[in-house]
């Protein structure tokens, strides 16, 4: 329901899909991580974190200069124009499920403050 919103543009919980993707592109080049580090200006352990799963959202900049060092550009390439009528409706019809989800969580939060509050008191 809510996910919908939240996850629009990919519907992956553990880590970005592009991890995977630059894990790929790198394991084809066959050189080493220090060596792609060096190349791409990050720090060895950031290269070793996205490709290893411990770094589940890195930056947009640590892509484009893994990308550049792999003599890649790292760009937005249209797929297929949206019809902006129907994504904005549904956008915002998920987004209202989300808000709902949120005040229904925050309103059982403060019952259980108010609740325990209460009971410490008497």
């Amino acid at each position: 329901m809510a996910k919908g919103w939240l996850f629009r543009s990919y519907n992956n919980v553990d880590k970005d899909p592009e991890c995977d993707r630059f894990r790929t592109l790198y394991q084809k080049e066959h050189i080493k991580e220090s060596d792609l580090a060096v190349m791409a200006g990050c720090s060895l352990s950031t290269v070793k974190n996205m490709f290893g799963g411990k770094t589940r959202q890195p930056r947009h900049s640590t892509f484009a200069k893994m990308a550049s060092a792999m003599g890649y550009t790292y760009e937005l390439t249209r797929e297929l124009a949206p019809n902006y009528d129907v994504e904005i409706r549904k956008a915002k019809a998920e987004h209202k499920i989300h808000q709902q989800m949120l005040d229904a969580k925050r309103e059982r939060q403060e019952r259980r403050k108010k609740k325990g509050n209460g009971a410490k008191r008497g």
